[in-house]
């Protein structure tokens, strides 16, 4: 081979080598580059996730609604509230409510609404009957309880709807039947039967089981859903009735008052004896 040839192949290694070195320094700083733009886009975003904690607000409203529970002694009224509010069972079970008793539980409904309920606890006897009518006044939603293992206390539903109906209480308050001891094994009432009586009535129903929590929460979560709904369709956005608050800011929250209801003390007989 020529030396002409020689020096014509060298020449080529040359340019390729520096070809090659050209393409590889280029290669670093793109990749120099693209990890520069990864750590920024990580940084923004980890950035926007600080701020998303704490300067974004989410606005949150709080429907105060007032629940009342109805119907017979020893439906277990009082057990579904407890089993609700403390997640407690007594198995040898409560002590009838004298005159009324009163439990307070906020529960979120969605990430921008939640309801403050006053739940009030009514006594099922006769005597109490005129007290009872009091308590239902103003209320948005009532529970009518019967228990499934007593048709005696299914019977009575009528006489309760009658009480309630001649209660001063809002065309649009909303009324839930619920057949408390779905865990028993032998029941007097058909559930089929009970759900046809609460239609026919307009009411929604629902079987649980205080004992076992079963459908507890759902009750609760149903009553709260509709009654926010009706407040919303009432375009009803009184401080009596809503909050506006902010989720992140506790301190903002507002204590709600329970004057109002207490005025209920004031224009009750309470001085019949107790028991």
């Amino acid at each position: 081979m020529s030396s002409f040839q020689n020096k014509k192949n060298l020449n080529s290694q040359k340019f390729l080598n520096q070809n090659e070195r050209t393409n590889s320094e280029a290669n670093i700083k793109n990749g120099m580059h693209n990890n520069i733009k990864l750590n920024l886009n990580q940084n923004q975003d980890e950035e926007y996730d600080n701020k998303s904690n704490s300067d974004i607000e989410v606005n949150v409203i709080t429907y105060k609604i007032k629940i009342v529970f109805t119907g017979d002694p020893s439906v277990g009224k009082t057990s579904i509230i407890r089993r609700f509010c403390e997640n407690k069972f007594d198995e040898i079970g409560p002590m009838s409510t004298v005159m009324v008793g009163y439990n307070n539980k906020k529960l979120k409904i969605d990430p921008y609404t939640e309801v403050e309920m006053k739940i009030w606890d009514t006594a099922g006897q006769e005597k109490y009957r005129s007290m009872t009518r009091g308590y239902l006044r103003d209320s948005n939603g009532i529970f009518i309880v019967f228990d499934l293992s007593k048709k005696k206390s299914f019977d009575s539903l009528q006489s309760w709807l009658d009480e309630i109906n001649n209660a001063d209480i809002s065309k649009n308050c909303v009324k839930i039947l619920i057949g408390n001891k779905s865990d028993f094994k032998e029941k007097e009432v058909d559930e089929n039967t009970a759900k046809k009586f609460a239609e026919e009535n307009n009411m929604k129903f629902l079987s649980v089981s205080a004992k076992k929590g079963i459908n507890i929460e759902s009750m609760f979560e149903i009553m709260g859903d509709s009654c926010a709904k009706v407040l919303q369709e009432e375009g009803n956005l009184s401080k009596n009735n809503i909050t506006k608050t902010t989720e992140n800011d506790e301190s903002k929250r507002i204590n709600i008052s329970i004057n109002k209801y207490k005025e209920d003390f004031k224009n009750v007989n309470t001085s019949q004896p107790c028991c």
